[in-house]
């Protein structure tokens, strides 16, 4: 079961135009993350970087590599902080707050917070630096954080953020004067930038009272899930920590779950192959002229910190970097892998504290009407997201869900655009509009350029799925045990064998750590034997018998089992190709297909050629001009095809205007 976490809004007594500006113009003594002898200003820690003793010897050995006299690699080490480096005005940080506060209240946003985890963190801050590892899945990640140190008087984290905010007019400048600093997406080819970078955020973490707050994910999550961790930044930040200059370090995971996503149709068409507009100011300024709408409430679940320390327990050697002083030491491949350890484990974590809200339960209500092709009434919603909610419960989900009524009459206007009533009080999706891309859209689109029909029908559905993605890291291994015991009896050997077979090749859709899916494997056994699933007879696994739960479960997964099929297919044909190849042509393969239109999704396919990968099915190399080279590997091909044949569930659906849950948006302003 659940635990039950107690939420806060912590906007709510902000709620007037008095309340937002004595709040953000109040007297602010903040608890300091790492409490030093000394404190370091902005510039300070950028002086710390470029007199260290590293640069220095990077420095050195450039100049003899490339014939660049020092003096202008210094140069160059002073541009680079120049760029990246942060700042802290605290003017600037109360008046962005004041904005902060009227876009929420414009948007009709709450912020409930796990007040009690946050307090918990704060009493513990002081005795080694603290990093906040939030789950990215809106832009609005950056300010929710910031805000909230603001709301509970801990100091302003420094924020890794991305170059494609450096460039935007102003609003670049307002960024990193509210202590964001900029690192460049690649850093291939750059040998003294990365130094610098290193060197840099090593400083932060070991010479900074503030915390550092930066994205595992290293972008935003389109699919509103987690997604595989980056390695790099991580291992910049524990640097201080195996070299022994900090004595810990404290990792916080946080999990900031959306009512409604403010990107969602641009994560839609991105999914789709629709290019991703470029930030701007302008484009800032646009999006805020239509934002005067309801967005529901984010939900923000700090979990409980997490020491390197007690996690590594001292568990690796003392190697001969120790012997060097201190600034010249770099990770070993040893602590390297231990950086990869926490990574993952911080991901599980994320997990771990997502907060189902009401927009998650009612789009699986909407989804599973969607495909059953039957409509529900208002009161048979409520009856089926009751249903839900005791169903997530029991698989430990915190559901945060007091009275199912109100949550669902408020869900219903905040995503006004995506779901409605009609005029018999039946919910229904509202359908897509039909939009012509330009030539030079097109020109751009990364995958296979698919027809009007196709993306009118497929966004609505993409949208939805969005919010059915959060809670799939529950539902998936039971999914998996049903449909493996679906197909046949099934002794326990052959069960884990092939679960585990399943869920390797979808590793990189549902993130999970290998050493844990013994202990998942037996809950979710646990599970579907409870539920009535499966049922035990003797030494072996027959299926059970409810079936309303075993039908959620099977179409569940059933888009990313029909994705990896199709994968299979395309690949088995042509043998060998590139990336980009296999992915046009296994889009341009499911949209000849009646299936869920989010197998349509670039990422998911994307994430199923890399799980061929990882079972061997595929072998990738790269070539000249570094691409990404697909081949199959015949014998493990054959294997998993026939796995995934083996519990594909028979599930064929009209997604289209012909499906009577569809809604023609035409008719909605009439109907509601």
């Amino acid at each position: 079961m659940s635990e039950v976490v107690h939420f806060h809004d912590i906007l709510e007594p902000r709620n007037t135009q008095c309340g937002i500006f004595s709040f953000m113009t109040k007297a602010w003594h903040p608890q300091k993350s790492f409490i030093l002898e000394k404190y370091y200003s902005p510039q300070d820690l950028k002086d710390l970087v470029a007199t260290s003793v590293y640069l220095d010897s990077v420095i050195e050995a450039e100049s003899a590599r490339t014939g660049v006299r020092k003096e202008k690699l210094k140069k160059e080490v002073l541009d680079y902080l120049e760029e990246m480096g942060l700042d802290k005005k605290l003017h600037t940080i109360r008046w962005m707050g004041i904005l902060f506060l009227k876009v929420c209240f414009m948007m009709k946003i709450g912020v409930f917070v796990n007040e009690p985890a946050v307090m918990k963190i704060k009493s513990t801050m002081g005795r080694n630096p603290v990093m906040f590892l939030p789950t990215h899945r809106s832009y609005a990640d950056f300010c929710l954080m910031t805000y909230l140190c603001y709301h509970y008087d801990i100091d302003f984290p420094a924020v890794a953020a991305g170059m494609d905010f450096y460039s935007m007019v102003i609003l670049g400048r307002r960024m990193r004067e509210t202590c964001a600093f900029y690192i460049r997406r690649t850093l291939v080819g750059a040998p003294l930038y990365a130094a610098t970078l290193k060197q840099y955020v090593r400083t932060l973490v070991a010479k900074s009272c503030a915390p550092i707050e930066f994205f595992l994910e290293g972008t935003r999550s389109r699919s509103n899930k987690s997604l595989s961790p980056k390695y790099g930044m991580l291992s910049m930040m524990l640097m201080p920590f195996f070299a022994r200059e900090v004595n810990d370090i404290t990792i916080v995971p946080v999990n900031i779950t959306y009512d409604r996503l403010m990107e969602q149709a641009l994560f839609a068409y991105e999914h789709l192959g629709v290019p991703k507009p470029k930030e701007s100011t302008g484009g800032f300024l646009k999006a805020l002229r239509s934002l005067n709408d309801h967005f529901g409430n984010i939900y923000i679940n700090l979990g409980s910190p997490l020491s390197v320390k007690d996690y590594i327990q001292n568990d690796y050697n003392i190697s001969e970097e120790t012997l060097k002083p201190l600034d010249l030491q770099q990770l070993t491949p040893e602590q390297f892998s231990k950086v990869q350890d926490i990574a993952n484990y911080a991901v599980t974590l994320q997990q771990k504290n997502t907060v189902v809200v009401i927009t998650n339960l009612i789009s699986i209500v909407l989804m599973q009407s969607l495909i059953k092709n039957e409509l529900l009434s208002y009161d048979e919603v409520l009856k089926e997201v009751h249903w839900v909610v005791n169903l997530l419960k029991n698989l430990g989900a915190s559901v945060f869900e007091n009275d199912v009524k109100s949550s669902v009459d408020r869900i219903l206007v905040v995503h006004s655009k995506m779901i409605a009533l009609d005029k018999d009080k039946r919910l229904r999706l509202i359908s897509g509009t039909l939009m012509d891309m330009s030539d030079e859209v097109k020109a751009k689109m990364k995958g296979h350029i698919l027809k009007a029909e196709t993306m009118v029908n497929a966004v609505p559905i993409v949208q939805l799925q969005l919010y059915v993605n959060p809670v799939l890291h529950y539902l998936v291994p039971p999914a998996v045990v049903s449909l493996l015991v679906q197909r046949s009896v099934i002794h326990r050997d052959e069960l884990v064998a092939d679960f585990n077979g399943v869920r390797k090749l979808l590793k990189h859709e549902f993130f999970f750590v290998d050493r844990n899916e013994d202990v998942i494997f037996s809950n979710a056994l646990e599970y579907c034997i409870h539920s009535k699933v499966i049922a035990k007879q003797g030494d072996t696994y027959v299926i059970g018998a409810d079936h309303k739960l075993q039908f959620l479960l099977k179409w569940s997964i059933s888009p990313f089992l029909t994705t990896i099929l199709i994968c299979m297919d395309v690949m088995i044909e042509i043998h060998s190709c590139d990336h980009n190849k296999a992915l046009k042509m296994v889009q341009e393969r499911v949209e000849s297909r009646h299936v869920h239109p989010y197998c349509l999704s670039l990422e998911c396919i994307g994430n199923c050629l890399q799980g061929l990968t990882l079972a061997g099915a595929l072998a990738k190399d790269k070539t000249e001009k570094n691409d990404v080279q697909y081949t199959v590997a015949t014998e493990k091909m054959k294997q998993s095809h026939q796995l995934i044949t083996s519990i594909l569930p028979p599930i064929e659906v009209n997604f289209g205007r012909r499906n009577d849950v569809v809604l023609d948006f035409r008719t909605v302003s009439s109907r509601l």
